[in-house]
C-alpha cells in the first residue's frame, strides 16, 4: 500500500522568511551605541594613560634626587652644578643634564644639549631617559625648540642647590659653586628638582618648551636676602592640577600650584605655570 504525502508550500510571510543581514536603521542603532561606549571608555583609558606618565615622572625625580646624592658622594659632599659656565664668555654650553657645542650660532643638534656628555651621565645613563618627563613629552612643542633644547622637561635648583647665588649673587662665581648635601637645615622642605618649562611665542601662540632650571619666587641677585624683584615662573603643574618635586632628602611628591606671579596672574595661570608653598624662597633656599 502506498501512502500519499502531501506536500504544502507556505506562502513567504514574514513569519517564516529566513532574514538576511541587518536593516540600515539597526546597522545605524549599532554604530551609535559603539560611538556612545567609545566615549565613554576614551576619558578613562586617557586619565589612565597619564596616571602611568605622572607614577613614571615621580620615579624619574627621585632617581635624580638620588643620582645628585651619588655626584655629591663622589664630589667631596658638594651637588652637581646647574650651569657652571652660564656667565663665561663664549660658555652657556655645560647644565646640570648635558653639554653642548654651542649656544646660538650652531646647527639645531649643537645647540641641543647631549645627556652623554653631562656630569650626571655615569649616575642617570648614557640615554638620560630618566630626566625625560613622559607627560611633558607628550605637551612639547618640537617645532619651537627652545634655548634648552634636550633638557627634558626638568628644572634644578640653580640659585641655591646647582649654584650659591645667597653668597656670591649672579656671578660667574656663584655658578661655579654649588651647595654640599649637609647645607640645608631642613633636607624634607628643600627643593633640589621640580617639573619644568617654558614658553615661547611664535605667531600669537604660546608654544612650550624645555627649561633647565626651578626657578624661585623671588630673584636672588645678590648675596644675602632675595630681592622683591619676581621672576617669570618655571615649576609646570602639567599632571593636571599638580607638578612633581625631589626634595634634598631625595623623596618626591606631588605639589599644588598656590600661587603665581601677580603681574601676569591669568597668563602664567592658563599656561600652568606657577609656584607651590609659601610665597617666599623658603622651599628653595638652605635655611
Amino acid at each position: 500500500m502506498t501512502s500519499l504525502v502531501i506536500k504544502h508550500d507556505l506562502p513567504a510571510t514574514p513569519l517564516n522568511r529566513r532574514r538576511v543581514g541587518f536593516t540600515l536603521i539597526e546597522l545605524l542603532v549599532v554604530i551609535s551605541i559603539i560611538a556612545l561606549l567609545v566615549s565613554i571608555l576614551l576619558p578613562a583609558l586617557g586619565a589612565a594613560h597619564e596616571s602611568g606618565r605622572s607614577a613614571v615622572c615621580l620615579s624619574n625625580l627621585r632617581q635624580l634626587a638620588l643620582a645628585n646624592t651619588a655626584y655629591a658622594q663622589d664630589s667631596s659632599g658638594y651637588y652637581v652644578p646647574a650651569a657652571q659656565d652660564i656667565f663665561e664668555p663664549g660658555g652657556n654650553n655645560q647644565r646640570w643634564h648635558g653639554q653642548r657645542d654651542s649656544s646660538g650660532n650652531g646647527t639645531p643638534e649643537e645647540n641641543t644639549f647631549d645627556p652623554t656628555r653631562g656630569p650626571l651621565a655615569n649616575y642617570i645613563g648614557s640615554t638620560g631617559q630618566v630626566r625625560a618627563c613622559p607627560t611633558f613629552e607628550n605637551q612639547l612643542d618640537h617645532d619651537a625648540p627652545g634655548f634648552e633644547a634636550g633638557n627634558g622637561g626638568y628644572g634644578y635648583n640653580r640659585a641655591y642647590i646647582g649654584g650659591r647665588n645667597d653668597l656670591f649673587g649672579t656671578s660667574n662665581k656663584a655658578a661655579q659653586h654649588t651647595a654640599r648635601t649637609n647645607d640645608p637645615v631642613n633636607p624634607t622642605a628643600t627643593v633640589i628638582f621640580t617639573d619644568a618649562a617654558f614658553f615661547k611665542i611664535i605667531a600669537s601662540q604660546n608654544l612650550l618648551i624645555e627649561y633647565s632650571f626651578a626657578e624661585p619666587p623671588f630673584i636672588q641677585s645678590f648675596p644675602g636676602q632675595p630681592s622683591q624683584d619676581r621672576w617669570s615662573p618655571s615649576i609646570h603643574f602639567r599632571h593636571k592640577t599638580t607638578t612633581h618635586a625631589a626634595w634634598a632628602d631625595a623623596h618626591a611628591d606631588a605639589q599644588t600650584m598656590t600661587f603665581t606671579n601677580p603681574q601676569f596672574e591669568d597668563f602664567y595661570r592658563n599656561l600652568n605655570f606657577g609656584w607651590f608653598g609659601p610665597e617666599s624662597n623658603e622651599l628653595f633656599d638652605l635655611q
